[in-house]
């Protein structure tokens, strides 16, 4: 009896060890597979941190690169800087680009590497000058011009036009005068003093009064040609002038073929021919005010100033 028991118990403890070991088999698998799961989700939050830095590190360097650069969506900004690829070389997210964008007093700027400028299919005027700032020319879009050379440019390129204006339209002589003017306001303050005097007392009262004056300063500067022959009438090609009435005008009146006009005198206001408006000039100053060696040694605004002030008169005799 005491025998069958024995085998009973050895039977039951054997079973008992073969279910310990089955669960303990079970842990472990289930171990591992957990343990599994912790290094793949350690390994996704890694990825994720690495590639949020590379996010964070290409937005704030704000890398262009060629295909960028030649994309149907990528536009230009109307300021370009011309800069030493060296300042970025050592920068991971910026190998292979040929610039940045940045912003600068509230202008767009792309900072365009010297050794990329001449591939970027956009003209430099008068060239390709390192730490120089170029802004888009109004006439063509591919054009760039250096803003220290903006105002100059433009009245040589006005005057050009007006001589071939007056060549064009068979003239003998032509005379241009600009006139240039600037605005000073002076104050003085007087004091009067007025004696009253009456019977058996006498007062005296001083009054103050505050008195304005402004002067106009103005500046005057003339060219003139005569031409040796007179050619036939024919339209001549404008770009400064192209929308201005009094010019396409004479234009007209010239190359009619009722044509008695002997001379003609106009008078341009300098706003309506001007190279850029005031609020650009003022957004120019900006971005420069905020670059280092591209800054320009004269206010662009106090340049727009003066040629929206100015006038412009065309004295043209056939």
């Amino acid at each position: 009896m005491e025998g069958k028991e024995e085998k009973k118990g050895a039977k039951a403890l054997s079973a008992f060890i073969g279910k310990a070991s089955d669960i303990g088999k079970k842990a472990t698998d289930l171990g591992k597979k957990a343990a599994g799961g912790i290094q793949k989700s350690t390994k996704v939050i890694v990825e994720k941190t690495k590639n949020d830095m590379l996010q964070r590190r290409i937005k704030k360097y704000n890398p262009v690169f060629p295909d960028d650069y030649r994309s149907e969506q990528f536009h230009t900004p109307n300021m370009i800087v011309i800069v030493d690829d060296a300042v970025r070389r050592e920068i991971d997210v910026c190998e292979g680009a040929i610039g940045w964008l940045g912003n600068e007093g509230g202008t767009e700027v792309l900072f365009l590497y010297d050794e990329w400028a001449s591939e970027s299919g956009v003209t430099f005027v008068p060239s390709i000058d390192c730490d120089a700032a170029y802004y888009i020319d109004s006439f063509d879009r591919n054009r760039y011009i250096r803003v220290d050379t903006i105002f100059s440019r433009a009245q040589d390129e006005r005057l050009a036009e007006l001589e071939n204006i007056a060549f064009m339209l068979g003239a003998k002589s032509y005379n241009i005068e600009i006139i240039e003017t600037t605005s000073e306001a002076s104050s003085k303050d007087m004091k009067v003093k007025n004696s009253l005097s009456g019977k058996g007392n006498s007062a005296s009262e001083t009054n103050e009064s505050h008195v304005s004056n402004s002067s106009r300063e103005m500046r005057s500067s003339r060219t003139s040609s005569v031409f040796k022959t007179q050619a036939a009438p024919r339209v001549p090609k404008l770009k400064w002038f192209a929308h201005n009435h009094s010019m396409l005008q004479l234009i007209k009146m010239r190359c009619s073929e009722d044509n008695y006009i002997e001379s003609k005198v106009l008078e341009i206001q300098g706003s309506t021919i001007s190279a850029l408006s005031k609020s650009a000039a003022c957004s120019i100053d900006a971005a420069l005010g905020k670059l280092g060696n591209a800054k320009s040694s004269v206010s662009m605004e106090s340049q727009a100033n003066k040629e929206h002030n100015s006038i412009l008169i065309f004295n043209v005799q056939f």
